[in-house]
């Protein structure tokens, strides 16, 4: 959901980009400067104005931030995933191992523990988000 200061701007932003597009398009129809002027000072001239405020008020207003990718091995971090699992992870007929706190994991029940080292565990690569089993 967007926050009302976003929308504000982005309602700033959109009306003064209309405004400048209308005061531009009356204006190409007009031989002479003296025809010209009204149009840049009722449209082209607000327009640019309520365009420069709604971006100025987007660049101002935080964004919301997103939460860091876990890296290296599982065994150097010490918190466990929100839902108790600890160690690496793979998912049925998938190509990566996971860390537990792999954002991919998030909300999935049918989970498996990775391999053991050899056989099947080396068909399996660190995967490209939480980088398992990769040291830093």
């Amino acid at each position: 959901m967007v926050d009302p200061p976003r929308r504000l701007a982005a309602a700033l932003a959109g009306a003064g980009a209309v405004l400048c597009v209308l005061g531009w398009y009356q204006i190409s129809g007009q031989p002479t400067v003296p025809q010209q002027l009204p149009y840049l000072a009722s449209a082209t001239i607000p327009g640019a104005a309520l365009l420069i405020v709604g971006l100025a008020l987007a660049l101002r207003t935080p964004w919301p931030r997103r939460a860091s990718a876990p890296r290296g091995a599982a065994g150097s971090r010490a918190e466990a995933a929100p839902s108790g699992r600890t160690g690496l992870w793979r998912v049925p007929d998938g190509r990566y191992l996971h860390v537990a706190q792999c954002p991919l994991l998030d909300g999935r029940t049918d989970l498996l523990p990775a391999p053991e080292p050899g056989g099947e565990a080396g068909a399996l690569r660190p995967c490209p988000l939480c980088r398992a089993g990769v040291e830093d």
